[in-house]
């Protein structure tokens, strides 16, 4: 016998968690709900229906939904997106008496393999000491035209920000972004993790002082890529400076050559596969990066003290660069620009 359940609409219902998440701060949950809204709404209208009771979404109704996704290109992880914000959103629904049961059973929310993303240690060597300038001009820039000084900053700031995350056991430009001047003390930066909230505790080493102090302002933020304190206006930043961020690192992949492609999140990858490569052990790099997926992993990373952690980074950093100096010298290369 079906359970009765209370009358919701499902679009309506996304619609009120989507405003519940914002009233949260929850802005990145909410843009996830907003996707699968706005992707759902466009299957529906395609069959003439505005919105679904929830006793509609049913195991058949979301298979369709998600071959639907594939037909239209979307990809599997991305699809896989939409069906993981859709089932939380359902569990919602669950516990507030909208729905029962659970037809997600056969829809895949897994995550498919993707191209490998890690660079090599001479790929960083060489990014390091990249003469941004002289490349820009090799690539036509006239540097008397007015925004020459304006694209090499920009340039000159991405690349330092990529070593910066690099050396900083691979950190999250999300994290990055927010990072405030109340984080870092006694030679430490302390901060949560955005995505998973897990506590991180990074030395700062000689290579991320002299980039702190490069870009050092009267702003409370570690770095000037936010200026808000108000969490809105901070998330609307955050999504402007990483498109930038993204853009920049794609040119000064075109200037390092050999296939190399630079992304937001290439930093991480590399450093975890070079700790991995120089057999830090696989706990401590998953410590080091706040890694909460596996329960048990987790449990046991617990046991491990954050100085294991920061002489694996000092180990690391030390191999890649062999001395601070090629950074150092590229870092300091443009002094005569006042930031």
């Amino acid at each position: 016998m079906e359970k009765k359940v209370i009358q919701q609409m499902v679009l309506k219902f996304i619609n009120t968690e989507i405003k519940n998440m914002e009233a949260m701060n929850r802005f990145g949950v909410a843009k996830n709900y907003r996707c699968v809204r706005n992707s759902l709404f466009r299957y529906l209208q395609e069959r003439g229906k505005a919105d679904i009771p929830f006793r509609k979404l049913t195991a058949s109704m979301l298979a369709h939904y998600q071959a639907w996704l594939w037909s239209r290109g979307v990809s599997k992880n991305t699809s896989s997106c939409y069906m993981r914000s859709l089932h939380s959103l359902f569990n919602k629904a669950v516990g507030q008496g909208y729905a029962f049961g659970n037809p997600f059973v056969n829809v895949y929310t897994g995550i498919a393999k993707t191209r490998k993303r890690a660079i090599t240690e001479e790929d960083i060597r060489k990014l390091s000491c990249l003469n941004i300038k002289v490349e820009l001009i090799k690539s036509g820039k006239n540097p008397e035209q007015k925004n020459f000084v304006s694209t090499y900053r920009s340039l000159l700031f991405t690349r330092d920000l990529f070593l910066f995350c690099f050396c900083a056991c691979g950190m999250t430009f999300v994290d990055l972004a927010h990072l405030k001047k109340s984080n870092l003390s006694n030679g430490f930066i302390r901060y949560a993790r955005k995505k998973t909230r897990q506590p991180i505790e990074v030395k700062v080493e000689a290579v991320m002082q002299e980039i702190i102090d490069k870009y050092a302002t009267s702003s409370p933020y570690l770095f000037p890529i936010l200026t808000s304190t108000d969490t809105r206006e901070a998330y609307r930043q955050y999504h402007k400076a990483i498109r930038i961020y993204n853009m920049n690192l794609k040119k000064l992949s075109e200037f390092l050559g050999k296939g190399i492609s630079l992304s937001s999140y290439v930093g991480r990858h590399t450093w975890a596969t070079i700790a991995y490569r120089q057999h830090v052990p696989l706990p401590i790099i998953c410590q080091a990066m706040g890694h909460d997926s596996e329960h048990t992993t987790q449990i046991y990373l617990k046991s491990l003290e954050n100085s294991v952690i920061n002489e694996a980074n000092h180990q690391l950093l030390n191999n890649v660069f062999n001395s601070t100096s090629n950074i150092e010298a590229e870092i300091f290369r443009c002094k005569d620009i006042n930031y």
